[in-house]
């Protein structure tokens, strides 16, 4: 039988062709297959690490009881006083940290402000009966203390916004008589309110604390670096800080004049004087009269004496400081005595106190600067004859250096 010329049998059959599908198809079926492959080796990868770990445990468990058995209890004995003893230790330890609450701090030497609590405030502190677990040098305060230098325009509520303490504060520690700054003077400042006091002769921690309204334990507290907590013993010259102290006013013994004398006739008014000046401008109540000569400055304007007090033995005649309209002339029952007030105008007001009775002007004259108008005196609250010269300014005290030179 011929074979057929149009058959070729050495030619292999072509493979059908895998119909095309879109790339987002194909892309989500290859996935598909990875992550299925994938989950199937972690779950036998899991479950033949857990059988292991299993049988391992099995193992370990029954070597332990073959020897607790085998040992007669020994090794029983020893396990149970090891898991004892680690329980113990981890006890101990964390009653000590509960116990002691140690805690960090960036800052050794000042206080804790935020805790309310005063006293030194160690690397370590410790909230029980004890004081500290770290040392501190004993020289370092129990408190900050900072050097301010005053730049141009500040003021001293200005600055004690800055520190948050009182504008007494600052005054107390740098034996300020008023307000006023100048540029580059270096303040001391301390952390929290309170003063500085200097040890006198026969000063104890309680006269101490009475007189500065503090507290002795406080004082101490605050002062360990000069004092022996166990054995507080002061010595004159010692500074101490009393925490929310004050410097109280000085106590003046003064006897109230009780007896007005009869006015006497006016000793040699001679000419009044006065001078014209330019409003607001103002001179000296005592040194534009010669007879006045030998004045002495006895004490100026401070927190609890809000004027200037010039005296002359025998006295003189007192002038206007300023030119202005006589408001008061007469007896003051306040402490005054004989006094009078001028009043400037524009709010301005000068006041003069403890005349001797003799006036030159009366209630509604219209008066110059320098003009005589009242002979010193003492009397209302006065220990001797002086001139108390006040300036206020809306009725708020102010000090008169500021205006006048009076020294």
């Amino acid at each position: 039988m011929a074979l057929s010329p149009k058959i070729n049998r050495f030619t292999q059959p072509q493979p059908k062709q895998a119909p095309s599908r879109p790339i987002p198809v194909e892309f989500v079926t290859t996935l598909s297959k990875y992550l299925a492959l994938r989950g199937r080796q972690l779950t036998v990868g899991s479950l033949s690490l857990g059988y292991i770990i299993a049988t391992a445990l099995d193992n370990a468990k029954a070597w332990a009881v073959r020897r607790m058995f085998w040992g007669r209890s020994s090794l029983y004995r020893s396990a149970f006083h090891v898991i004892v003893s680690i329980i113990t230790v981890v006890a101990v330890l964390s009653g000590i940290t509960n116990r002691l609450n140690i805690s960090s701090s960036a800052e050794t030497g000042g206080l804790d402000l935020e805790s309310g609590i005063l006293g030194r405030q160690d690397i370590f502190s410790q909230s029980g009966t004890a004081e500290s677990i770290g040392a501190i040098s004993e020289d370092e305060k129990d408190y900050p203390v900072y050097k301010h230098v005053v730049q141009r325009g500040e003021t001293l509520s200005e600055v004690a916004e800055i520190y948050s303490i009182k504008v007494e504060t600052i005054k107390w520690a740098n034996s300020l008589t008023s307000e006023t700054l100048k540029v580059g003077q270096v303040l001391r400042i301390p952390g929290i309110d309170g003063v500085f006091v200097k040890v006198k002769d026969g000063d104890t921690l309680e006269k101490i604390a009475e007189r500065n309204k503090g507290n002795v334990f406080d004082i101490i507290d605050l002062n360990s670096n000069v004092l022996d907590r166990s054995n507080p013993v002061l010595s004159v010259g010692m500074e101490l800080f009393i925490p929310n102290g004050i410097i109280p006013a000085p106590v003046v013994a003064v006897k109230p004049v009780t007896y007005v004398p009869p006015a006497p006739s006016n000793p040699g008014v001679g000419d009044p004087g006065g001078i014209d000046v330019a409003p607001g401008t103002f001179v000296h109540p005592l040194s534009t009269d010669p007879a006045c000569g030998g004045w002495t400055w006895s004490r100026g304007f401070s927190a609890w004496h809000r004027g200037a007090d010039l005296a002359k033995r025998g006295g003189c005649w007192i002038n206007a400081a300023g030119s202005g309209t006589v408001i008061t002339a007469g007896w003051g029952s306040a402490g005054q005595g004989y006094h009078v007030v001028i009043d400037h105008g524009g709010g301005i007001r000068t006041l003069y106190y403890h005349g001797s009775g003799a006036f030159n002007v009366s209630v509604g004259q219209q008066v110059k600067a320098g003009q005589k108008i009242m002979y010193m005196g003492c009397t209302g609250y006065c220990t001797g004859t002086h001139l108390h010269f006040e300036f206020r300014i809306n009725n708020v005290k102010q000090n008169p250096e500021a205006y006048i030179r009076l020294r």
